[in-house]
């Protein structure tokens, strides 16, 4: 058993010096340009180990993704339990605060893939996990039977936004703490758009979606 855990261990640590290397690389040069031997070069590694653990630069960046995106689900999941929607106008809704403070934790890897790098369908997988957790949200505390816009109009709203926020922030350096970009979102969430525009409502009747 200690023998396994040692195994599991070397395996674990020289998956992630190859994931840092890959990554350090693709600050620098384009995805396409990168090579298997540049990457072994990189992690100080031969070839065969590489291939050890995986199939080509191809499966290495996917896993990396999963693993982050996965990461994010749980963390969402995690924080959502059994939670309500009562928002505060001086607190950051939980779930704003656990999106952010993820970001800013994993900050080198989303700025590459958003911002320096970008490759594949990263800012779409993305938008998908945030729109899922909302969905998940809605439909949990069924609030799905009062939206007063259409669901699918509502999440896509939602998760572009939020998603959209979150790149104009890595482009920005992150200037706000995540605890204050939190809080904002939770504002606007709050207040809703035109409201934090200071515009006054006209009719408050529902509309028929």
């Amino acid at each position: 058993m200690k023998e396994t855990r040692g195994v599991d261990r070397r395996i674990y640590r020289t998956r992630v010096m190859i994931s840092e290397a890959f990554l350090n690389m693709m600050k620098k040069q384009d995805y396409v340009e990168i090579s298997i031997v540049d990457i072994a070069e990189q992690a100080n590694i031969n070839r065969s180990t590489f291939y050890a653990h995986f199939i080509d630069k191809e499966d290495l960046l996917d896993k990396m993704v999963n693993e982050k995106l996965e990461l994010l689900e749980h963390v969402l999941s995690e924080r959502s339990a059994a939670m309500d929607v009562a928002l505060s106008f001086t607190e950051p809704d939980p779930i704003f605060a656990v999106l952010f403070e993820h970001i800013f934790e994993h900050d080198e890897f989303y700025r590459v893939m958003l911002l320096i790098n970008p490759v594949g369908n990263f800012s779409t997988r993305l938008n998908e996990v945030i729109k899922a957790y909302f969905f998940q949200r809605i439909t949990q505390l069924g609030m799905d039977q009062k939206v007063q816009v259409p669901l699918d109009i509502l999440l896509d709203h939602l998760s572009f936004s939020t998603s959209g926020i979150i790149h104009k922030w890595l482009e920005n350096n992150k200037v706000y703490s995540p605890h204050h970009m939190a809080l904002q979102l939770t504002r606007l969430a709050r207040l809703g758009v035109y409201t934090a525009m200071g515009a006054q409502p006209q009719d408050t009747r529902s509309p028929h979606c």
